[in-house]
């Protein structure tokens, strides 16, 4: 730019310096004033077209850049009370609190699970179902003691909505054996799932054990009144029958596993007797041994009830026979 301006200044010079004359100086101010316009308007262009080269080659200005994504995690499954797992899981399977001789298990957050069942032989529902998110790996073993187990592998999904109850059929061969049902649960954590299982024994075989309860205990004797023989789930009222005053007694007879109360007193309208005598009934699967309890009626009116423990609910049948004596 320095170049060009002393050009400017030479050719001023040039132009002007043959005009002078020595009569006067306004002539030649007028020159320099107009000469210094033109100098004034050539260098603003310059200066200009200098400014406007700069303009353009100056680094544009940093766009922002937009930051990555913030990956939101997944929302934690919902975290359950026992109550809410157990009530849930009940009413999948379509049972009581507890699916004797099943299990709800709530704590599926603390690594794999083990539930083993004696019972009674025959053929047997294994359902099983899963409240929650996440899943359980299910090994179900079964079979007679000292014989090969049966094994069967099962993935059981947890759900909240449409609650899935799986099957699996098993059979256990003799009089007894044991059923093992194993979980590995596949779950975020405590209180986010629980399973549960119940087996259903087959109606005939219901029906055959029953029978082999009666026989049990024997023929009916000549003092017979009234015979009875179930699978025992609760405690229930086994009769209220109309006798005569005068003394009378229950024998019972148990196959399967854990022990029964008997007792026997006065009619009470459908409660559990105050006993006058009571007895604990032992189950066994392969011998049976009989209790006996005795009541003295002066009135026209007794009952008899069983109370089952744990062990025996739903994993044992009872027979019982009221006679007099």
């Amino acid at each position: 730019m320095t170049d060009q301006i002393e050009k400017l200044f030479a050719d001023l010079r040039a132009e002007t310096l043959p005009a002078v004359r020595p009569p006067g100086t306004e002539p030649l101010r007028r020159a320099v004033r107009r000469r210094r316009a033109a100098l004034s308007g050539a260098a603003a262009v310059l200066v200009l077209g200098v400014a406007g080269l700069v303009a353009v080659m100056r680094p544009s200005s940093p766009q922002p850049v937009a930051a990555p994504p913030v990956s939101t995690p997944s929302a934690q499954a919902p975290v359950y009370s026992d109550e809410t797992l157990r009530a849930r899981v009940s009413e999948s399977l379509k049972l009581a609190e507890q699916p004797l001789p099943g299990v709800i298990i709530t704590d599926t957050g603390s690594g794999p699970k083990e539930t083993p069942r004696a019972l009674l032989g025959g053929a047997y529902e294994i359902r099983m179902t899963c409240y929650g998110s996440g899943s359980m790996n299910v090994t179900v073993s079964s079979g007679a003691v000292g014989t090969e187990p049966q094994v069967v592998v099962t993935p059981v999904v947890c759900d909240t909505t449409q609650t899935t109850v799986l099957t699996v059929p098993v059979v256990l061969a003799g009089t007894s054996g044991t059923l093992l049902v194993r979980i590995e649960p596949d779950v975020a954590g405590p209180g986010q799932a629980a399973f549960g299982w119940t087996a259903q024994l087959a109606e005939a075989d219901e029906t055959r054990w029953e029978q082999a309860a009666k026989n049990a205990l024997g023929g009916k004797a000549s003092g017979f009144k009234q015979r009875t023989s179930e699978f025992v789930t609760d405690g229930v009222s086994y009769g209220r029958p109309t006798i005569e005053p005068g003394r009378y007694r229950v024998r019972a007879v148990c196959l399967g596993f854990g022990t029964v109360r008997l007792a026997i007193g006065p009619d009470v309208g459908g409660e559990m007797p105050t006993p006058t005598d009571e007895a604990t009934v032992t189950c066994s699967p392969d011998a049976p041994r009989t209790a006996t309890v005795t009541y003295t009626a002066s009135s026209k009116g007794l009952s008899y009830d069983v109370d089952p423990d744990g062990e025996a609910r739903n994993r044992s049948v009872l027979a019982a026979v009221l006679e007099s004596y």
